[in-house]
């Protein structure tokens, strides 16, 4: 079974390098740049006046399919799951108005026995407004515009807590609004334990998921100054939120650009690298000192980072990764692009298990191919490396293995791992490493960080819609540069069901390339909103981007509203009528929202009708009584909803007289 977490110390090839072969090797580089500013400029409306805690919409606990996900085996370490929520979810929101007369919307979601909770947004639209999430100490945010990629679409921080509030302040020329600017329809669900938790079978009674042969790096005064290069990340993919290990990796000129090495199965796609959370200081202060509680107390980058390259399996399973960027005190791990010589000495300091900051001692051992979980990994790709001390473990995944402190010769990709064997059991015990000597040959223009023109797109993005199985017609964009030269540029589609045209080519001032993209719907599984993007690459010069938005039409509500008697006559000083919405589409639906006459009566809809919810070709009905006047002539009842699957809104108007 695949090993994803194992890291381990490549040995540095001090062989002499004469002047006309280059230059091989790379010392570290501390970063002593300024701390970064935290973007928590002022708290949320809700700890700044004290406010009561809103109205909170609590999931059910984790059901068997959902908890056994969790506890399945894999290549990377699962320690997440996503969760549905409604699409009528924001309606369970309230606005309320605050001591400086501000309107604020805020609600809370639960997900009971969760460790930490991510949100997804959708459609995201703040403008000059903010969103925050807290649970009353930690916040995430304030998260404004377009969100943190301005395209709409991205996961918050983690508010580390079985429960999160959310909270929206519009911008002062926001316009007025009944719901948020933004959409909601997932979250993750941690469920990696904090040291000192009970793990879940078979680990019940640890009070560490990592085994018990791990060596703290603090005890080892050499290594020491390696231990703020390496970092846990926590991203989402595919349903899930994985952890694995990684380095920051230094120029050749010491840019400080903040570029990430960890391994290709861990982050293999520009929609997974914009969710990665990287955390530094997840270690102990001294040898022996206390472990840290959770890594939400360590030094952290800002939430999002971009895929730069990555190879699979066959091609040494490496990715590099462009952090937004990273706390000051950090540094960027050296580099050697030659092997170190067989039964040379090697280190790895990694995250085992998910838990904190560890290292293990060992030797380059023979070479020889392997299969890694279906997939071959050629014995010229990697470094099989002997543990004399320490192990590794799943979540130890993507980190490095260096030859002297802070020299990276190799980035971890498997190892031995049963779930009915201790690691520290596993004896002899080898873990293969992606050669960085070929990650190089990927990745020098980066690593050199070679002179380098843009090439950008002509547009920030391509909108498409998809009914049924027919594929919409193609639509093309151009790629332009300021360089006179000709550039070789390189396009990657970030989903399956984005199709290029091409995907190299060469472009200058004086002749723009065109590149037509296609959408395949045979890749959609349902109706709602899909994003994604087309990253254009061209040298060691910053990724641009072009987003793509496809909106998959399907079977969509049909609901009829009666208001009877049709007019209405007041018997008793009293107007009796009743208020029926139907559904004759055969898609279930929620009504989101209510006026009558102008006045909002969103908030009675359940309580009128006994539910917000229309079943497939079901109805519900209000029997109402209202005493006193109506104006004269024709009064409105206007309805809003969303259909469940879709999350398709619909809008709906009945006019009726009140005699």
């Amino acid at each position: 079974m695949r090993h994803l977490i194992i890291t381990a110390w490549a040995v540095t090839l001090c062989a002499a390098i004469s002047n006309a072969q280059p230059v091989l090797r790379k010392e570290p580089a501390l970063y002593a740049g300024t701390e970064r500013t935290s973007r928590v400029e002022v708290p949320p409306p809700g700890i700044r006046f004290g406010l009561r805690k809103p109205r909170e919409f609590a999931l059910a606990p984790l059901s068997v399919p959902e908890r056994a996900g969790l506890a399945g085996p894999g290549p990377r370490l699962r320690t997440g799951v996503h969760r549905s929520l409604p699409a009528n979810l924001l309606s369970a929101g309230d606005w309320e108005t605050t001591a400086e007369g501000k309107r604020v919307w805020r609600m809370a979601i639960r997900s009971p026995g969760s460790l930490g909770i991510r949100v997804e947004f959708r459609n995201f639209s703040a403008g000059g407004g903010r969103v925050w999430l807290h649970n009353g100490d930690q916040i995430a945010g304030p998260y404004n515009g377009r969100g943190i990629f301005e395209d709409g679409h991205f996961w918050s921080a983690t508010v580390f807590s079985d429960s999160v509030t959310l909270e929206y302040e519009p911008g002062p020329d926001g316009p007025e609004q009944t719901v948020p600017p933004f959409e909601i329809r997932t979250i993750s669900h941690q469920a990696r334990p904090a040291l000192g938790a009970a793990l879940p079978s078979p680990d019940a009674g640890k009070s560490d998921p990592a085994d018990s042969c791990h060596l703290d790096p603090n005890c080892y005064p050499d290594w020491k100054s390696a231990m703020n290069m390496v970092g846990q990340i926590s991203f989402e993919d595919n349903g899930s939120t994985y952890l694995c290990s990684g380095s920051l990796v230094s120029t050749r000129d010491n840019s400080f650009k903040p570029y990430f090495l960890t391994a290709g199965h861990c982050i293999h796609s520009e929609d997974s690298a914009r969710t990665v959370e990287a955390y530094w200081t997840y270690q102990t202060s001294t040898c022996g000192g206390a472990p840290p509680a959770s890594r939400d107390t360590s030094k952290k980058s800002t939430v999002g980072a971009h895929l730069i390259d990555f190879g699979s399996i066959d091609q040494g399973d490496y990715s590099l990764v462009l952090l937004k960027d990273v706390p000051a005190g950090v540094t960027f791990s050296g580099w050697d692009a030659s092997d170190p010589p067989r039964n040379a000495p090697l280190a790895g300091l990694h995250h085992p298990a998910g838990s904190w900051k560890r290292i293990s001692f060992g030797e380059r051992v023979s070479d020889f191919t392997v299969d890694v979980a279906g997939n071959v990994a050629p014995a010229s790709r990697y470094l099989e490396v002997l543990w004399d001390k320490g192990r590794t473990e799943p979540g130890s995944s993507g980190s490095p293995i260096f030859s002297s402190p802070g020299v990276i010769v190799g980035t971890l990709s498997y190892g031995p791992y049963s779930p009915d064997v201790s690691a520290c059991q596993i004896d002899p015990s080898i873990a293969g490493y992606g050669r960085f000597s070929s990650t190089y040959e990927h990745l020098k223009d980066y690593l050199e960080n070679l002179p380098a023109a843009e090439v950008k797109p002509d547009r920030t993005g391509l909108n498409f819609a998809v009914s049924g199985r027919t594929a919409p017609g193609a639509q093309t964009f151009r790629l332009t540069t300021q360089s006179t030269g000709q550039l070789t540029y390189k396009l990657r589609a970030d989903a399956p069901w984005i199709q290029l045209s091409a995907i190299t080519g060469n472009v200058s001032a004086n002749a723009p390339a065109q590149v037509s993209i296609a959408i395949d719907p045979s890749q959609f599984d349902r109706p709602q909103q899909y994003t994604s993007t087309v990253t254009i690459l061209s040298g060691a010069a910053a990724p641009q981007f072009l987003n793509v938005t496809v909106v998959v039409f399907g079977p969509q509500s049909n609901v009829l509203e009666t208001i009877t008697p049709n007019p209405v006559y007041q018997s008793g000083g009293q107007w009796s009528f009743k208020v029926r919405l139907g559904e004759t589409g055969g898609v279930a639906t929620h009504v989101t929202g209510m006026k009558i006459d102008g006045t909002d009566y969103s908030s009675s809809v359940k309580s009128w009708f006994g539910t917000d919810r229309i079943a497939a070709n079901g109805a519900i009905e209000a029997p109402l009584q209202a005493p006193g006047s109506f104006p004269g002539g024709a009064q409105f009842f206007e309805f809003w909803g969303v259909d469940d699957v879709s999350g398709q809104p619909w809008y709906r108007v009945a006019s009726v007289s009140f005699l």
